[in-house]
């Protein structure tokens, strides 16, 4: 199953070219966050789509065959070619000027949220690519209800992807009362890390510790992403 984000893609890729290569040397080559780089090296060998090895006490990644990610039925190979153009060109934009902040564990993660939601203007869209239910207990009742609030408050409009709906994604559509919609794609497979797509920026999460967010203000980048979800919108169900 392909269920690549754009940062596995990114560090996939430059695997694909190297060869073989330390944690360290994928950073230089994607100028991302060493957080981001780290897990997505562990989605990524998850997927056994790499594989890691001990070189002097060092892990060494390499790719594996790259059919695996074309190894599926007609109409998933004609979605993985098409995510994959567009994540190998978002990857050539998305080291350049780009702002990133990074916030860590879970009062920091709250935090960031609160002011996300507070940021937001009227009728605004939230994007989320990947949710976990994690975030409903990082978040807490008295957080998340205040965060829905807001949500009503400015007719702010939520659109999801998830690899499968939860009981607790679908009480929060029931409570902002039509404003978010949880569609399910298998392409979104995974439940430990997820990004919110903005106009201007996107923050991806990770929902297992140490929990954390990155933030990146990159107009450009963002909007690759929103396209980047919006094919996968389509085709969800």
């Amino acid at each position: 199953m392909l269920g690549l984000s754009p940062n596995q893609s990114q560090v996939y890729l430059v695997l694909v070219r190297l060869g073989a290569a330390k944690a360290g040397e994928i950073i230089k080559r994607t100028g991302m966050h060493r957080n981001l780089v780290y897990l997505a090296l562990q989605e990524l060998v998850e997927k056994k789509l790499i594989s890691t090895s001990k070189s002097k006490k060092i892990s060494v990644y390499k790719p594996l065959a790259p059919v695996r990610l074309l190894a599926e039925p007609q109409e998933k190979e004609r979605i993985a070619k098409h995510v994959m153009e567009e994540l190998a060109l978002l990857s050539k934009r998305a080291t350049s000027g780009q702002e990133i902040v990074v916030y860590e564990g879970v009062d920091e993660f709250r935090r960031y949220e609160q002011h996300l939601y507070a940021s937001l203007k009227q009728g605004n869209t939230l994007r989320y690519l990947g949710i976990s239910p994690q975030w409903h207990e990082i978040m807490g009742p008295s957080l998340e209800q205040e965060l829905i609030g807001l949500q009503l408050g400015k007719n702010i409009k939520l659109k999801a992807l998830a690899n499968a709906v939860t009981h607790e994604q679908k009480e929060y559509v029931r409570r902002t009362r039509g404003l978010s919609e949880v569609r399910a794609n298998p392409l979104v497979s995974s439940d430990t890390s997820g990004v919110a797509i903005l106009e201007d920026r996107i923050s991806i999460r990770s929902f297992v510790e140490p929990f954390f967010v990155v933030e990146i203000l990159h107009e450009a980048l963002a909007k690759n992403y929103q396209n980047y979800f919006d094919f996968l919108w389509k085709k969800s169900g």
